[in-house]
C-alpha cells in the first residue's frame, strides 16, 4: 500500500473513533469547516447519545445559529405540531408568572416585561402558540402553550429587567406553560420546570409504559458550559434535557458543545496504590 493510501485510511480510522466516556462528539483538526462539535458529559437516558449524534449533523453551524437542528438521518426525533392562536395578554401573563415563582417575584418580573415588551406588542411580533400531546401517556392530551419571547432577564444590582433579543429565535427563546391537563400533578411540575426549557422534542426510540414518560423532552440551552465536565472539556456553551413525565421528571442529559480545535480530554487520576 502506498504512503498516501496509508495516510487516507488512518485518518478514515481516526474520524471513526469515538471519545472515552462514551461521548457522541469528537474533536476536530483546526483545519477543519466544522464550527464546533456536541459532546455527552451526563448520558442517564436512552435519548442522550442520539440526539447528540442528530445535533453533530450540524457541525458547520455556529451553538447560536437559529435552526431547528433535525436531521433526515435520525427520523425518531420530531417536535409536536404548533398552531398559533390569537394574543391574549391575560394569558401571557400566566405565562410569565408562572407559579414556579413567588408572588412577589412574579409582579416583579411581570411589570418589567410589561415594559419592555410594549414596543413588541405596538407591532405585533410576540406570537403565542399552542400544542395538544400526551405526555405520560395516558391517552388524554395535555394542552401546552408556547410564547415566542424575544425578549431575555437580566439582573443587575438587584435590578431585574428584560431585553429585546437582537436575533430571537423560536427554539432559543420559546417560554412554555402547561395549560390544562387530567393530571394536577403534572401540570405542576411541568410548569415547575417551564422556566428552563425552550423547545420540546419527542424520542421514538424507547419503550413507553402507562404512566411514564411518552416519549416527551424539554430542551433548554446554556449561554455557559453545561455540568459536568463541560468547562473541562474546553465548551463554551451547553444544552440540557429534561425527561418530562408525571413524576415532574428531571435532567437526563447535558451535552457540551466545544468551538472546533478547542477540545480537551479529560485527565482522570490514577487509582492509589
Amino acid at each position: 500500500m502506498s504512503f498516501l493510501k496509508l495516510k487516507w485510511v488512518i485518518a478514515a480510522l481516526l474520524v471513526l473513533v469515538s471519545p472515552s466516556l462514551g461521548w457522541a462528539g469528537q474533536a476536530q483538526p483546526p483545519a477543519s469547516p466544522f464550527k464546533g462539535e456536541y459532546f455527552v458529559t451526563r448520558n442517564q437516558d436512552p435519548v442522550c447519545v442520539p440526539y447528540t449524534r442528530n445535533l453533530n449533523q450540524f457541525r458547520r453551524m455556529d451553538f447560536d445559529v437559529c435552526h431547528p437542528r433535525l436531521s433526515e438521518k435520525y427520523p425518531q426525533f420530531t417536535r409536536p405540531s404548533w398552531e398559533e392562536i390569537p394574543f391574549d395578554l391575560a394569558l401571557v401573563e400566566r405565562i410569565v408568572k408562572n407559579p414556579s415563582r413567588s408572588p412577589e417575584d412574579a409582579e416583579t418580573w411581570w411589570q418589567a416585561w410589561l415594559r419592555a415588551s410594549e414596543p413588541l406588542r405596538a407591532e405585533e411580533r410576540l406570537k403565542p402558540w399552542r400544542t395538544r400531546i400526551d405526555i405520560d401517556g395516558d391517552g388524554v392530551p395535555d394542552t401546552i402553550v408556547r410564547l415566542d419571547n424575544p425578549l431575555t432577564t437580566k439582573v443587575w444590582q438587584g435590578e431585574k429587567s428584560w431585553v429585546i433579543e437582537k436575533n430571537p429565535c423560536a427554539y432559543h427563546d420559546g417560554r412554555l406553560y402547561m395549560l390544562n391537563s387530567p393530571s394536577d400533578t403534572l401540570k405542576e411540575r411541568f410548569n415547575s420546570r417551564a422556566p428552563d426549557l425552550a423547545d420540546l422534542l419527542h424520542f421514538s426510540g424507547r419503550r413507553v409504559s402507562p404512566g411514564e414518560t411518552n416519549g416527551y423532552y424539554g430542551v433548554s440551552r446554556l449561554t455557559i458550559p453545561a455540568y459536568p465536565d463541560g468547562d473541562r472539556i474546553g465548551a463554551t456553551r451547553g444544552m440540557i434535557i429534561y425527561q418530562l413525565n408525571n413524576w415532574g421528571g428531571g435532567k437526563v442529559c447535558s451535552m457540551n458543545w466545544v468551538p472546533t480545535g478547542a477540545y480537551r480530554p479529560l485527565q482522570r487520576s490514577r487509582p492509589a496504590r
